[in-house]
């Protein structure tokens, strides 16, 4: 899923356990960052997102290449400001143009109606961002609930956009080698657009268990890389075969 606007930027390298070097691999999404209105649980926002909007949406969008839901189960030290980052995978950017277009028309009114059933709409945000496989194998599709961490960094006075991905590279291997074995895969998620504003975080390094009830040690990290909140998520992926006719 690599299109023309996917760019590779050089970080430091990766090995697995024998040694071997891992070459990071980039691709092109969209994540969203949805919080739930103030006068619902966030169990109440998983319930309606998975089997009232995600369906509907579905209804009237067929264009995603891959759809996934990412809900927040807990957050440390603080919450996100957002309650579920979704990731709508395209084929072309013609598709991403193509659903912004409809959402806007007089025909993607239902789709607003539903969101604002349960989301907090005045602070939904989202961001195209570059996927970089750090560790372990390429993502596939994944059945059922996936429980993974992911580690939302907001940039501190790390210096330009280019040191903060290297920094975020460096933490990463950290977490890694402090939780050896235990971790099956590593992605790192940040904004093709670096300075874009009103973002609720700069880089996102996604951590998959080897098993659900593994418990991983993150360390801290320092203020010149920014401030880091923990979030446990429940990944839910719809099956390619419900994407599209």
């Amino acid at each position: 899923m690599i299109d023309a606007h996917s760019i590779t930027r050089p970080g430091p390298a990766l090995t697995d356990q024998a040694g071997r070097r891992i070459v990071p691999r980039t691709e092109m999404k969209t994540l969203g960052f949805i919080p739930r209105r103030a006068d619902i649980t966030r169990a109440a926002f998983r319930e309606h997102y998975e089997t009232q909007h995600a369906p509907l949406a579905l209804r009237h969008i067929r264009v995603f290449a891959k759809y996934v839901r990412n809900h927040v189960v807990h957050a440390l030290p603080r919450e996100p400001g957002f309650d579920c980052l979704p990731e709508f995978w395209f084929d072309t950017p013609e598709a991403t143009a193509t659903i912004g277009a409809w959402l806007a028309s007089p025909a993607g009114e239902v789709l607003r109606q539903d969101e604002a059933r349960f989301m907090d709409r005045a602070r939904i945000a989202s961001c195209t961002v570059r996927e970089r496989l750090l560790f372990g194998p390429e993502r596939t599709v994944e059945s059922g609930v996936t429980r993974k961490l992911g580690l939302a960094l907001t940039r501190g006075a790390s210096g330009a956009p280019p040191e903060f991905e290297a920094r975020v590279t460096d933490f990463a291997v950290s977490v890694r080698r402090r939780n050896e074995g235990s971790i099956l895969r590593i992605s790192l998620d940040l904004p093709l657009d670096p300075l874009q504003a009103a973002l609720p975080l700069h880089a996102l390094i996604s951590l998959w268990p080897r098993t659900p009830d593994a418990t991983l040690d993150i360390p801290p990290c320092d203020a010149a890389l920014g401030t880091l909140t923990v979030l446990t998520l429940d990944a839910v992926e719809t099956p390619p075969r419900a994407l599209r006719d």
